[in-house]
């Protein structure tokens, strides 16, 4: 009941590399209340089977050529309430003669957690979860699932408890309106002594088919789960919903419990010379147990390469991947994908701990430190914070260095098994603050990434011929005041003039370009008081003013250059922000105002005012207030007003949703590490205790990434990625944030000019 019976895998492949996940049936016997979940009983000397289809190969697996083997798991959470040891055996089973032809076992004698309670529900629509019902908001619902295949009636919504309560009835919330499966015909049933009992039955009355339903026990009764089953909705077309289920006669909603992760977990591999002889063919999971009573997990198919690489990658800009994860630290590269418990290796770095330890590409990760790999969540937010395999990976490199450990022990599939592969840590000390000043790891890691800046910068003077990756690699050496970095950056500033005499010549992405180099200038006069640059400051400004058109909105705005606006004359704010960045940092030269002025009532237009009931982030245009992609476009906008001290109204509400949604700085439109990097230096300067905290929570990616002696290693971000750089512009954003709290450029929060004369 927990979850719909899959009968088959018949759904194709696009690009993403997991198989659908699977959940056995449930019986009558409820199910295993697990902290943010529930399991299933597997008693002793029981089984349980399951038919599974192996789908084509998409297109895009297809033209990655090479071979393919499937990983199939299941999580074990430990014995039931007796204890013992289980042993769990995998199969996979021919169901023409019963063979096994694949299998793998696993034995276990810890016990499971146990839940105050769970959700029972026999099938769930995205967006309208079972969860939504025991929410105490009766304007959001659970729904039966209608879209990617409909599941008929009767629905089931309800409760298992960790332990036996005593009620005295439920409380059915229907949804709001006249909607779609709302109760017509109804069952309660209760669960005591392991028996289901029909408590009552019934139809809602006519006029009543939006009114809470109390259905009442005749006297307190003692009950280990309660469940509520929609024989039939008011619409008559077969669906169920809930707005609240309240059990009645206990404080309710008992506290929600951290999720409790699978403590391990059962793999069994098809190689792929048998896969390739599965697909499209049905054959039979089983899971048997040997032992105790075992509560165990649902069933997760992953088909993987046997030789990663990035033909495999997914979109670069958006998306969910595939793409690359680099472990610096560790010494390889993984092919990071969505919803996935297995981790596989594309690359092995020479005279790395991964070499050392004999890993190689292709070889699957399983877990790390004996704990399973979580299910790898690549959507930017919360969940990518706590979950993703980057940050599983990241976090236990933390804990092992502040655990005073030499080694992080990898659990890697290897000749049928999981075998505990250790890695040798190339460190011996975790970050602490992320502030060079006090944090001795953050100042090895700065030193590495200023030597990476140095020795990358190219003969002409730019890095990678880049304005972007230029900008950024001089403003870090520069953030240092010291004198042995001078020349570097003249060097630089040397090559933006000669390539962009004119600001005709940035090129068709110009305001976007223009405002970098302008944003170098400007902190190099204001360092050095080099004049040359001064007349390019004011020919950008009104290049870019007189590249002004009116927006839908019948205000000025910009696009990416003086061409046009586009999607339909709405414009864009991204290139804006930079734009009013550089006009900001040029008023310290002396330049005059005016972008900001202009473009002002196209800002107001785009920002969610929350006076107006906005969430306070800076939206991609008038249309577009989003909270997906607003990270560096909201941090720029909180640098061009606090270096002007104007609105500060703006830049609060903005920096103030940066801080409670920071797990979405990888998030920034079409841009990635940039934006990441701009969103922390505007938090820095105009929230500076926020960007502390905000960066010591990303402790793990820089740990991960960075190898020592070298810098940091590209990983993927949400949005944007590997057409605007990869190594190089790691180590050229960060530098510059770690040496924020310094406060030696105007950028950062500097007073002070002419200090490199």
């Amino acid at each position: 009941m927990r979850c719909l019976f899959v009968l088959g895998l018949a759904t194709s492949l696009s690009h993403a590399h997991p198989l659908p996940a699977l959940s056995w049936p449930m019986d009558d016997q409820g199910i295993w209340p697990l902290p943010g979940g529930a399991g299933y009983p597997l008693a002793a000397g029981t089984s349980r089977t399951l038919p599974v289809l192996i789908p084509e190969l998409g297109d895009k697996e297809k033209a990655a050529g090479g071979s393919w083997r499937l990983m199939a798991s299941t999580d074990l959470y430990g014995t039931g309430a007796a204890g013992g040891w289980a042993e769990i055996i995998w199969e996979a089973v021919d169901p023409a003669t019963g063979g096994v032809f694949a299998t793998s076992t696993k034995r276990l004698n810890v016990a499971a957690p146990r839940a105050q309670w769970a959700m029972l529900y026999s099938s769930e629509q995205p967006g309208g979860e079972a969860k939504l019902a025991f929410d105490g908001n009766p304007k959001t619902i659970w729904h039966s699932r209608y879209a990617g295949g409909k599941v008929d009636g009767p629905h089931t919504i309800g409760v298992e408890f960790g332990k036996t309560q005593w009620l005295t009835g439920i409380r059915y919330t229907p949804r709001e309106g006249f909607g779609n499966g709302n109760a017509r015909e109804y069952r309660l049933e209760y669960r005591a002594k392991g028996q289901w009992r029909e408590a009552s039955a019934g139809a809602v009355a006519k006029g009543k088919e939006t009114t809470p339903l109390e259905i009442l026990f005749a006297e307190k009764t003692a009950v280990e789960a309660i469940r509520m089953t929609i024989l039939s909705d008011i619409t008559g077309g077969g669906f169920g919903a809930c707005a609240e289920l309240t059990p009645l006669g206990i404080p309710w909603p008992l506290p929600l419990e951290k999720a409790s992760p699978a403590p391990h977990r059962v793999t069994m591999e098809i190689p792929s010379e048998l896969l390739e002889k599965l697909i499209e063919k049905r054959f039979v999971l089983r899971i048997r147990n040997k032992g105790a009573t075992a509560i165990v997990g649902g069933i997760d198919l992953a088909r993987i390469h046997t030789a990663p690489s990035a033909k495999l990658y997914g979109r670069s800009n958006g998306g969910l991947g595939p793409d690359k994860l680099g472990a610096g630290l560790l010494g390889f590269d993984a092919l990071t994908e969505h919803q996935q418990k297995v981790l596989t290796i594309m690359n092995v770095r020479p005279d790395s701990p991964a070499a050392a330890a004999g890993l190689v590409a292709g070889d699957a990760i399983l877990s790390v430190s004996g704990i399973p790999l979580s299910e790898n969540d690549l959507n930017p937010g919360w969940e990518w914070l706590s979950y993703s395999h980057e940050a599983m990976l990241g976090r236990a490199t933390e804990a092992a260095l502040r655990a005073k450990k030499s080694e992080l022990v990898l659990g890697v599939w290897r000749n049928g098994k999981e075998t505990s592969i250790p890695l040798k840590l190339p460190r011996s000390r975790p970050f602490t603050t992320m502030d060079p000043a006090t944090d001795p790891e953050a100042s090895a890691l700065l030193k590495d990434m200023l030597h990476y800046a140095k020795t990358k910068q190219l003969a002409n003077g730019s890095w990678s011929n880049d304005i972007i990756r230029t900008c950024w690699s001089a403003l870090a050496l520069m953030a240092t005041r010291e004198a042995t970095y001078r020349e570097n950056v003249k060097r630089a500033v040397d090559w933006s003039l000669a390539k962009y005499p004119k600001p005709e010549n940035y090129g068709n992405l110009g305001f976007w370009s223009g405002a970098y180099a302008c944003i170098l200038y400007s902190e190099w006069y204001l360092a050095t008081g080099d004049e040359r640059v001064l007349p390019h400051l004011d020919a950008l400004r009104d290049w870019a003013f007189n590249g002004k058109h009116q927006s839908a909105w019948d205000v000025p705005a910009l696009g990416h250059g003086p061409d046009g606006l586009p999607y339909g004359q709405k414009a864009l704010v991204a290139p804006a922000c930079h734009l009013l960045v550089f006009e900001a940092l040029a008023q310290r030269c002396g330049m005059k105002s005016a972008l900001f002025e202009m473009l002002m009532p196209y800002m107001e237009m785009a920002w969610s005012d929350p006076k107006e009931g906005g969430h306070g982030a800076l939206g991609y245009n008038r249309s577009y207030k989003d909270t997906e992609e607003f990270w560096s476009r909201s941090g720029l906008f909180a640098i061009a007003c606090q270096l002007r001290g104007q609105r500060t109204d703006m830049r609060d509400a903005m920096t103030a949703f940066m801080e409670k949604n920071h797990p979405w700085l990888r998030n920034t439109h079409a841009y990635g590490e940039p934006g990441a990097g701009w969103g922390l230096l505007g938090l820095h300067l105009a929230r500076p205790q926020a960007f502390g905290t905000v960066l010591r929570q990303y402790a793990w990616s820089f740990s991960l990434a960075w190898e020592p002696g070298y810098g940091l290693h590209f990983t993927t971000p949400h949005m944007g990625a590997p057409y605007m750089g990869e190594d190089d512009l790691l180590n050229a954003v960060y530098p510059l944030v770690l040496q924020a709290h310094k406060k030696t450029l105007t950028l950062t929060g500097a007073k002070d000019r002419n200090w490199w004369k």
